[in-house]
């Protein structure tokens, strides 16, 4: 009787160990895959051509593309699972909100793109900053 009991708890040990081994491999890998996907728009955003941008507060197409293509969501889920917000270096050298000032492309404009990618399958979310200007 000792002996089965022993059993059953040395195997109880090892499914719970089993499990959260599993649990937290799923876990990685969501993160693997969330942070590739912002990797991969920081990538687009920074090679981007500056029509790709416009001084708009969109989704821009090529952060679009990347959610598409590393999360594996539809083109209509893509503004759910993937946001940016936009900000533009003003005259005082701040920080100010919107793509462009006045919502109108200037030339030498610097913008701070955050990007962030949520998972669709965990929730897992991360973010992302890139600079982009025309200096």
């Amino acid at each position: 009787m000792i002996t089965i009991v022993l059993l059953g708890t040395v195997v109880a040990g090892i499914l719970t160990l089993t499990q959260t081994s599993i649990i937290a491999s799923k876990t990685s890998d969501e993160a693997a895959r969330v942070e590739s996907a912002l990797l991969t728009a920081a990538e687009r955003v920074e090679r981007a051509d500056r029509l790709l941008f416009p001084c708009d507060d969109d989704l821009p197409k090529p952060v679009e593309a990347a959610a598409q293509l590393k999360l594996g969501v539809s083109p209509d889920e893509a503004s759910t699972y993937a946001k940016v917000e936009t900000e533009h270096l003003d005259q005082t050298g701040k920080w100010a909100p919107g793509a462009c000032p006045n919502g109108i492309y200037q030339p030498n404009l610097v913008q701070r793109i955050t990007i962030t990618m949520t998972s669709p399958d965990t929730g897992l979310t991360r973010s992302l900053e890139v600079i982009k200007g025309d200096i």
